[in-house]
């Protein structure tokens, strides 16, 4: 509603009563003095007297209730442009509220979205199945590592048999040579007892030169055994080493399966750990929802509140045009009155012609209604301080109800912080897992480089053997002396052969079953060697197969290995862009949510054309990511192929059906040869 406003007038500006009356007490001072020269000689009498004093008195009366009426109309036209400019402010008031409530509606709705959707993110069905996962391929590690460990412990026994045969044949071989060291000794003994009988066989020197050549031979034979036995030593020392490496390395074998178990115990706590933060999690929000519950009634009780302001308003205009109607019907009374007082101070004026003398009264008179109306201007300056204090409460009343309003603002902000630490510690979370998830792969580094320790470990043996053998030389030098040193002694042999010339044909005749003997052991020691040779070319091969499939299986393992890299890359970068994305999102809500704070249409369209833009800029990065897809999909199915490949498994490609190479009614590239008439 609203109302025209009424003309400002000051207090100490006379009413319009006043200066009608001033008006009309200039035209009867003129007239009286223009008659009093007429009616000098008149005398009226005491009834005329007492008449002008009533109607007088009635007039007074009358002029003091029109000007308080005046001043009662002007303080409730004033009165009613406050009450119309506060119902103005209360509507404006109002409409800000409601378009406040509609975007914190809107912002509960999308934050409710966006809790839904991190909840189905981060599940515990999702985080079960990757547990699931991750504990069947601990098992399928742990049975192929027992597999393994089953294979190595027989292939250790196997070996530590043969060893033992080995060690035992090489006792036996010493044996029978220490007793051919004896009886070469005794030979010596005779040797030199028969230095007296040699003198006379001077005749057979030319048979014991060869008997001597024949010992020679003998000595070569000898020399090459001693290699022979040296050379198996080594190779003894080789396979003890390799012995020694594999108990190294199960071993450590051991100690990966007590890290192994200790990762299992701290999966245990981790997934203990995470039921727990789950089930304060879900506390938390579900005191949250409470919260939100209990402001949600508090929103509704202000919504009542200003349900009830606004029917106070209404009552307030309906009592506003009620007044209105009164004063309305009051005007008209007051025009009426008018008139009749008008008739009646024609009469009057009439009568006061004649009354000159009562003019003194009437300046007593006009004095007193001076000062009755300086005393109805306190009266209205009273009227004006209850209405400042009136407007004072009001806006009081109005301060309380923007404090509330602010309050349960402040109180939606609190619960929209709280999802948002609830949304921080989720991600607090996410990349707690993920640390974890790096310090296994630095475990994984630090067993990798332990087993490169452990090659560095080999490659020292390799050279502590270069110099065993360098030592094994250096007792060749020493047997090459001895060796000297015996073919002097074999001199000396030869001088006292020749006083021994009788005997030598029985000693040679001794020699030659001897050396049948000799030839019978060597033949048996020699078979026995070749087994031991095919056993050592058994076991290196079995230990070249193991090599080459360790190799094989580390050559395998790393393409996978750089592509979990690339993946977990992947994944933090979509991580890093989620985030950016999440920014993005809330400036683009609090920019909308001020635009949608106007009233300016050309904003509203700009602001809906700019989106529109970005929707078309979001569908076409849909769209590459789309195609990155499928290019990572391509080349996980190829990496998997050459993995099949590697791996020996053969799948059916339908590419391929019916293409046989042998086929009945295909063209021949090279002609049929020509048969042979003349067989059958």
């Amino acid at each position: 509603m609203s109302f025209p406003k009424a003309p400002l007038k000051r207090f100490n500006d006379p009413s319009e009563s006043q200066q009608n009356l001033n008006i009309d007490k200039d035209t009867t001072l003129l007239a009286s003095a223009k008659k009093a020269k007429t009616l000098v000689s008149k005398k009226e009498s005491q009834k005329n007297d007492k008449d002008v004093k009533r109607l007088e008195k009635e007039i007074r009366v009358l002029l003091q209730e029109r000007g308080t009426q005046d001043k009662r109309i002007q303080d409730m036209e004033s009165e009613l442009e406050k009450t119309e400019a506060k119902l103005n402010a209360a509507v404006r008031e109002k409409t800000s509220l409601s378009a406040s409530n509609a975007s914190l509606e809107k912002r509960l709705t999308e934050l409710t979205r966006a809790n839904e959707l991190l909840k189905s993110k981060f599940s515990e069905d999702a985080h079960q199945k990757n547990m699931r996962t991750l504990s069947l391929e601990l098992m399928k590690l742990r049975n192929k590592r027992e597999t393994k460990m089953r294979s190595m412990m027989a292939k250790q026994e196997g070996m530590e048999l043969k060893l033992q045969a080995t060690q035992k044949d090489l006792i036996e071989s010493k044996g029978k040579i220490v007793q051919l060291e004896g009886k070469l000794v005794s030979i010596e003994k005779e040797k030199i007892d028969e230095k007296s009988e040699t003198e006379k066989l001077l005749e057979y020197i030319e048979e014991i030169s060869c008997a001597s050549d024949q010992v020679e031979k003998y000595k070569l034979d000898i020399a090459q055994l001693e290699e022979d036995l040296k050379e198996k030593d080594r190779e003894i020392l080789c396979l003890k080493q390799s012995l020694e490496e594999k108990v190294s390395f199960s071993k450590q074998i051991e100690d990966l399966t007590v890290k192994c178990q200790l990762l299992e115990a701290e999966r245990d706590d981790l997934l203990s750990k995470d039921r727990e933060r789950a089930e304060s999690l879900s506390a938390e929000m579900q005191v949250l929802t409470e919260k939100l519950l209990l402001e949600r009634q508090e929103y509704e009780k202000l919504q009542q509140n200003e349900l009830q302001s606004q029917s106070l308003l209404q009552q307030e205009k309906e009592l506003s045009a009620h007044l209105q109607q009164q004063l309305c019907s009051f005007q008209e009374e007051m025009t009426s009155e008018r008139n009749v007082f008008k008739e009646q101070l024609k009469l009057a004026l009439d009568e006061l012609d004649a009354v000159q003398q009562k003019e003194e009264q009437s300046e007593k008179l006009v004095k007193q209604l001076e000062e009755e109306t300086k005393s109805t201007a306190e009266q209205l300056r009273r009227l004006d301080d209850l209405l400042r204090e009136k407007e004072i409460e009001l806006e009081k009343r109005t301060a309380a109800h923007a404090q509330a309003t602010v309050i349960a603002q402040e109180k939606y902000s609190d619960t929209a912080q709280t999802l948002r630490d609830v949304t921080a510690q989720l991600e607090s979370y996410k990349s707690s897992t993920l640390k974890e998830i790096e310090d296994l792969k630095l475990e994984n580094l630090t067993l990798q480089e332990k087993v490169a320790m452990a090659e560095k470990r080999v490659e020292d043996v390799q050279q502590q053997i270069l110099t065993a053998e360098s030592t094994n030389q250096e007792y060749a030098k020493v047997v090459q002396d001895l060796q000297n040193s015996s073919t002097l002694k074999e001199a000396e042999i030869k001088e006292i052969t020749s006083s021994y010339l009788e005997k030598i044909t029985d000693l040679q005749n001794q020699l030659r079953q001897q050396n049948e003997d000799f030839r019978k052991q060597l033949e048996e020691e020699g078979a026995k060697m070749t087994e031991k040779e095919t056993a050592v070319t058994e076991l290196t091969m079995e230990i070249n197969k193991w090599r080459l499939l360790y190799e094989e299986l580390y050559d395998k393992t790393k393409p996978f290995q750089q592509q979990l890299d690339a993946f977990e890359a992947e994944k933090q970068a979509l991580l890093n862009e989620h985030g950016a994305t999440q920014e993005q999102l809330s400036k683009i809500r609090d920019s909308y949510a001020q635009l949608l704070g106007h009233q300016n249409l050309k904003q509203k369209i700009k602001h809906v054309v700019k989106l529109k833009d970005e929707n078309s800029q979001l569908k076409s990065e849909v769209s590459k990511l789309r195609s990155q897809l499928a290019k990572r999909k391509q080349n996980e199915l190829r990496l998997q192929g050459e993995l099949d490949k590697a791996l020996g498994i053969r799948h059916f490609d339908p590419s391929k059906a019916f293409c046989h190479e042998s086929k009945e009614n295909v063209t021949l590239k090279t002609p049929l040869k020509e048969g042979n008439p003349n067989c059958c």
